[in-house]
């Protein structure tokens, strides 16, 4: 069978995956996700594709994962004028789902995915109980010795600096956001507009109510599906979503997980 090569596209922009905190030192968990030096992954795809429809692909998603954890996972992803698909893992207490965009149709967990760059990452984990799952937030506490920042619509973000880098940590509720860039006065300068756009979004936008606690964190020095992420806790279960785009993370996160 003739095979063509297909461009997984991995939308890059220097935002980053980790947490802000007012000692440089924290270390931060983040997810084994590779990243990839070159902008397109190629890989084999067979010749024809069945193409299936946006909606078709997401359904086929949801089927696809067999796990007892109650599932959260965006009702739309924006792909611009590529197309959508994803590789799916689960089990009884966890499910993953790696989203991608590609230049032409690929099925759901076809194995030519397997090696590529993922757009969008979900999941979900239930741990043995509520306090558990509280632990693996990485919420982060506010350095009141640290210089305040106006962020907008009655929120105060507070900023330190520290191996090379300039970090900006916020509160607004239940959930702790978190920032970092290159500690350089431009580069605090893109974080904290970067923040004020995230704030005013959140004007209008409704974050999940998390029973506990809830983290954003957004990395500026980062690539990939692993630079900005949110989780949140729900008993037991902790959801987990990254993506490339801070503000498409946000927009996700506020209005398609269902």
């Amino acid at each position: 069978m003739k095979s063509k090569r297909v461009s997984v596209i991995v939308i890059s922009a220097l935002f980053i995956l980790g947490g802000c905190s007012s000692s440089a030192d924290q270390v931060v968990e983040t997810p084994n996700i590779t990243e990839t030096d070159t902008p397109d992954k190629q890989i084999e795809s067979p010749e024809t594709n069945p193409e299936q429809t946006h909606e078709e692909i997401l359904a086929q998603v949801t089927s696809a994962i067999e796990t007892d954890v109650k599932l959260m996972l965006p009702e739309d992803i924006f792909v611009g004028e590529g197309y959508l698909t994803a590789t799916t893992a689960s089990s009884k207490n966890n499910y993953e789902v790696n989203y991608y965009v590609t230049n032409v149709p690929i099925p759901v967990n076809d194995p030519t995915l397997y090696d590529a760059h993922p757009y969008m990452i979900v999941n979900g984990t239930r741990y043995d109980s509520a306090a558990s799952a509280k632990a693996k937030i990485n919420y982060q506490p506010i350095n009141d010795g640290a210089q305040k920042v106006d962020l907008g619509n009655g929120i105060t973000g507070y900023q330190d600096a520290g191996a090379g880098s300039t970090f900006l940590t916020w509160h607004e509720g239940r959930w702790s956001f978190s920032m970092r860039n290159r500690n350089s006065e431009a580069g605090s300068a893109k974080m904290n507009d970067l923040a004020k756009e995230i704030v005013a979004k959140l004007e209008n936008q409704l974050l999940p109510a998390p029973q506990k606690i809830g983290a954003a964190m957004f990395d500026m020095n980062s690539e990939g599906a692993a630079a900005n992420s949110f989780m949140w806790q729900e008993e037991e279960v902790v959801y987990e979503v990254y993506t490339v785009d801070p503000l498409l993370l946000v927009d996700t996160v506020t209005d398609q997980m269902k």
